[in-house]
């Protein structure tokens, strides 16, 4: 029985394999291989072509038969030339002599009837990374990238982005050849175009003046991944020629910060200058800004006069108004890419009010791929610091989920605690209460950090914080003397160092918190966390009614434990002596 259901095994396998060339990477010594390479028939060719191609696939060096490839790219069949051209891009770089003998079959098939073979010739060529090729290639991509096919102009795109470095006295041609590119008809071609001129030319801004407003009537047709290069350069132009939008929320920050008199001159201020009082979201934006000017500042509009940062209204300015209007679609696109670089052109350019139409694909993205989901929570905890009202409503999106991983989680807390508003707090906290209990004690720990900057950020709710924090502290000392587990010290003294962040706000008000953690340093042996105590204690031993009245009992119980305490421990407890000696002292 066992026979027959592996030779049902093998049948099946067998079958699964035909009609597909999976039988070619069996043989990786296979000895046929250039006596097919020489016969007289293309079936034979192709199938040693398909050969070599496996073998490479497979890590395999053939660079030997370079040779009997080469030859057979006169062949007239259109499945031997692909072939050919396949091998020949993997070993350009490696047999560039060789490779040479070919480039007047090359030239030859750049005129062929098919553009298919027109296209291979020229990635081959281009493939061919020599400085005596590169004035040939140069030609030869001025000449696709007016070719009837929109295939072959889109490959001659491509060809220019491994043109350039080898042709740098040819910028002007290599620019020539991108504006022509920029003008075409095809939105598949102007995709390319736009790789290209962020490979060629990416400081000639001004080229785009004559061609703006058709690349963002076509950024809705192009390839996705284009997309996204397209509409970083469109940004650009548009902040380079016409400044910030007056009523966009990037120009208000930055002006109130540093003044509408001085935002042209912002680029040259040193960043410590303009950092001293100014939010992370904040400075986050003005950075932004800094970069645009630092990159684009001499961009010269048609009358070659620089442009100076002065800000635009959107009604005001058709440029700005019309970038608006074309990524506002692409914010619902599938990839979520592109959603962040349409979001992006909203977040700098839109006006404050319109901002809000970013959240919802924003918060969509979310729910994909856990790497794009990071990469956009690590941007909306940029957009939340600079205006956390925007996702406020929607704090239920950013709790965290069992099969997050700890980056993420991270970052929703994060995020958590930057939208927290006093309608919102009861819902997070009973969520912290459930991270707290989380097997990552790492998390766990984060988790008290963060309620520590709520109680900061909403003062109303510092006095239930405390009282959370200080049952956790007496629940973590208990089970830390009783069964030790990873990672449950650092909860502890994290915990004890959000108490002291709350008391520090208003230490009066708190001193009964100082009061029964004084007491309970019998049961806490951990070394971080009992010096953390003595300092709250030796810090506020003067304020309120209660603690003063308990110093000369605490300081002769810690007498009584010095010589049992670690170092750390010890300086804190002769640091706490000291700041009680001169007020008890009668010299």
């Amino acid at each position: 029985m066992f026979g027959l259901q592996a030779t049902g095994a093998a049948a099946s396998w067998v079958v699964g394999r035909m009609g597909t060339d999976a039988h070619l990477y069996d043989d990786p010594d296979d000895a046929s291989i250039p006596a097919l390479l020489d016969s007289r028939f293309d079936a034979d060719k192709v199938d040693a072509l398909k050969r070599l191609l496996a073998l490479i696939a497979q890590g395999v060096d053939v660079a030997n038969l370079f040779p009997q490839v080469v030859k057979n790219v006169a062949s007239q069949s259109l499945e031997v030339k692909k072939l050919v051209y396949l091998y020949l891009l993997h070993y350009a770089d490696k047999r560039q002599n060789e490779a040479l003998l070919s480039i007047n079959i090359f030239q030859k098939d750049l005129s062929d009837i098919n553009p298919l073979v027109r296209a291979w010739a020229l990635r081959t060529m281009a493939g061919i990374r020599l400085h005596v090729v590169a004035p040939l290639v140069l030609v030869a991509v001025k000449k696709c990238s007016r070719d009837p096919s929109a295939y072959v102009r889109k490959c001659a795109a491509y060809a220019l982005c491994k043109l350039y470095d080898l042709l740098p006295d040819q910028a002007m041609a290599l620019e020539e050849i991108v504006d022509t590119l920029f003008n075409d008809s095809s939105p598949g071609v102007v995709g390319a175009a736009a790789v290209a001129f962020k490979s060629v030319c990416p400081n000639c801004l001004a080229l785009l003046s004559k061609h703006f407003r058709r690349l963002c009537e076509t950024l809705p047709d192009i390839e996705e991944w284009a997309q996204i290069i397209l509409i970083e350069i469109l940004l650009r132009y548009v902040v380079a020629r016409h400044g910030l939008v007056k009523d966009s929320l990037l120009s208000t920050e930055i002006q109130g910060i540093i003044g509408s008199d001085s935002i042209t001159s912002m680029a040259t201020q040193p960043t410590d200058s303009i950092a001293n009082g100014v939010s992370a979201g904040t400075m986050s934006n003005i950075m932004l800004f800094r970069h645009y000017i630092e990159e684009y500042s001499g961009f010269a509009d048609k009358e070659g006069n620089s442009s100076r940062f002065s800000s635009v209204t959107t009604n005001s300015n058709d440029d700005v108004a019309i970038l608006l209007k074309c990524t506002s679609p692409l914010l619902w696109s599938r990839n979520s890419g592109v959603i962040l670089a349409a979001a992006s052109v909203h977040w700098i350019m839109a006006p404050v009010g319109d901002v809000k139409r970013v959240v919802g694909p924003i918060l969509f993205t979310l729910r994909s791929s856990p790497d794009a989901a990071y990469v956009m929570l690590g941007n909306v905890l940029v957009f939340a610091k600079t205006m956390p009202s925007l996702f406020a409503p929607f704090y239920e999106d950013f709790f965290i989920n069992a099969s997050d991983p700890y980056q993420t989680k991270a970052l929703k807390l994060e995020i958590l605690t930057t939208i927290a508003t006093e309608p919102s707090i009861p819902a997070i906290f009973e969520e912290f209460q459930d991270y707290i209990k989380d097997p990552d004690r790492k998390f766990a720990a984060d988790t008290i950090a963060a309620i520590a900057l709520c109680a900061q950020k909403l003062p109303s709710v510092a006095t239930t914080c405390l009282e959370g924090l200080l049952a956790l502290v007496f629940y973590e000392s208990s089970i830390s003397n009783s069964v030790h587990f990873d990672g449950e010290d650092a909860v502890l003294v994290q915990a004890i160092l959000s108490i002291k962040a709350i008391v520090k706000m208003d230490p009066v008000s708190h001193e009964k918190v100082i009061v029964r953690l004084v007491r309970s340093m019998d049961k806490i042996k951990e070394p971080a966390a009992r010096s953390l105590i003595i300092w709250m204690f030796g810090e506020y031993n003067f304020m309120g009614d209660l603690i003063p009245k308990i110093v000369p009992a605490v300081l002769k119980y810690l007498a009584w434990s010095f010589t049992a305490d670690v170092v750390e421990t010890k300086l804190q407890i002769l640091n706490a002596s000291a700041k009680n000696t001169p007020k008890n002292s009668k010299g």
